[in-house]
């Protein structure tokens, strides 16, 4: 599951559950979407699909969305270093979450482990974050991923900065976020 799609669905997942009043942003960047004339995330599509248009005229997938189920909105941009999901909750908190792609399938080459790793690593760097903000590392629902995240929520560092690892399904379903 590419990495933007992850983000989406986590977006989308908070607009549907009711859980913000105020637009969603996601941050995602070109190449997450196309690298040298090579599709990697259909992203107009993938909007379509979760019935978005764009509010006004656009040229680009950078925009903000309408989301007709919610009447709630996405905003797309590519500015780094807030996290890649950013919402305001209704309870006044924000949540931050980094988003990672990976394999919904086991493969031999293990990639669920740094790819984890480096999502906790940007989440530990981001440039501004209140002491109420809630932090989520988002990644695939996968077998690996989902015991990968229940080990980890555990680990003393990872709950001693209130960082949730949750794992995002293709049912339209997040796993693990607790508001």
């Amino acid at each position: 599951m590419p990495e933007a799609e992850v983000s989406l669905r986590v977006a989308f997942y908070l607009l549907r559950s009711r859980l913000t009043d105020l637009p969603v942003r996601v941050a995602i960047d070109g190449a997450q979407v196309q690298t040298a004339g090579t599709l990697h995330f259909d992203i107009d599509g993938f909007l379509s699909d979760f019935g978005c248009a764009p509010v006004g005229a656009t040229a680009t997938w950078r925009a903000t969305y309408s989301h007709r189920a919610t009447a709630g909105s996405v905003v797309i941009h590519a500015t780094p270093g807030k996290g890649d999901v950013v919402a305001q909750l209704r309870d006044g908190r924000t949540l931050r979450v980094e988003s990672k792609k990976g394999p919904l399938q086991r493969d031999k080459a293990s990639r669920e482990y740094p790819l984890v790793r480096e999502a906790l690593g940007q989440l530990l760097t981001i440039d501004e974050v209140a002491e109420s903000d809630v932090l989520a590392v988002a990644v695939p629902h996968s077998a690996k991923f989902v015991e990968l995240a229940a080990r980890w929520r555990q680990a003393p560092l990872v709950r001693r900065a209130r960082i949730q690892i949750i794992t995002v399904d293709r049912h339209d379903q997040v796993h693990g976020l607790e508001l």
